[in-house]
């Protein structure tokens, strides 16, 4: 990578969703991580939200990814919350310690777009699980494969990075 023009690398990460600022050291850091999961690459070119890792809503999913099943009856807010904050995906508490923003904060943002990463039933939050490929279900695993690959999940589960 250190020979090549800074136009090549700026291509080769355009083409895996990273960054394409900085000094050429920057850019050749970038691609010398593993390649994002397809399903996160895939929904950043559509420009479709994609929580970062770490992040409240990144482990948000996490939780549901790891607490429920596809059909199943989802979480209410306060035992996610606290699964949430088990999974150590979070960059910062959960429930805010007293200051303005929470974890919760940016939950709105999971359940918009199209298609939505989470679907919310009479309380109850869940992953959606269409369209296979790219729903909530897919990208909480892929969110999850990153966090592992990253060491910052405390699930205790042997994870594929």
């Amino acid at each position: 990578f250190a020979k090549m023009p800074l136009e090549k690398l700026k291509k080769l990460c355009r083409e895996r969703a990273e960054l394409q600022s900085g000094p050429k050291t920057d850019l050749i850091s970038r691609l010398l991580k593993p390649r994002k999961p397809e399903v996160i690459i895939s929904r950043i070119r559509k420009k479709q939200y994609v929580p970062k890792v770490p992040s409240a809503n990144a482990a948000l999913m996490v939780a549901m990814y790891l607490n429920t099943f596809p059909g199943g009856e989802g979480l209410l807010k306060d035992k996610l919350m606290t699964l949430a904050e088990e999974t150590g995906v979070s960059s910062d508490p959960m429930d805010g310690d007293g200051g303005f923003y929470d974890g919760w904060s940016g939950v709105k943002k999971l359940q918009e777009g199209d298609p939505p990463l989470v679907s919310v039933q009479k309380r109850k939050y869940s992953l959606t699980t269409n369209p296979p490929g790219s729903s909530g279900r897919d990208v909480a695993k892929a969110l999850h494969r990153i966090a592992h690959r990253e060491r910052i999940c405390q699930c205790g589960l042997d994870v594929d990075t």
